[in-house]
């Protein structure tokens, strides 16, 4: 099961907007407009600088999202075949000491002897 990847956010694609607006603004009014007053400074390059901040971690995030769904296929391969490997263990186990064995219990098997018999209903 592939991870969600993230798109970007309705608040990216609004502030793009909202950039857009400013910079036909600074273009009116032959000047660049600080929004945010001379303590805090917000003009379309702060704007833009946030931006693209965003696209950058949502690009990271959806490249680690990759990056774990490789592992996790990776994982399961190599768990597919430890398994393959157990149930051969298993039924080599078998063949050498006996379905009966105690090694074969030892191994995490069932002696045939201890194996629960159903009782079939006519």
């Amino acid at each position: 099961m592939a991870l969600r990847k993230r798109n970007p956010s309705s608040k990216v694609t609004k502030a793009e907007k909202r950039l857009e607006a400013m910079n036909e603004l600074d273009l009116m009014h032959e000047k660049r407009i600080n929004y945010g007053g001379d303590q805090n400074p917000l003009t379309t390059t702060e704007m833009s600088a946030q931006i693209q901040e965003c696209r950058m971690l949502i690009n990271e995030y959806n490249n680690m999202l990759e990056m774990a769904d490789s592992k996790s296929e990776q994982i399961k391969n190599t768990e597919q075949k430890l398994g393959e490997y157990y149930t051969r263990v298993l039924a080599g186990a078998k063949s050498i000491y006996g379905v009966d064995s105690d090694e074969v219990k030892a191994l995490g098997g069932t002696k045939r002897s201890e194996r629960k018999r159903h009782a079939h209903q006519l």
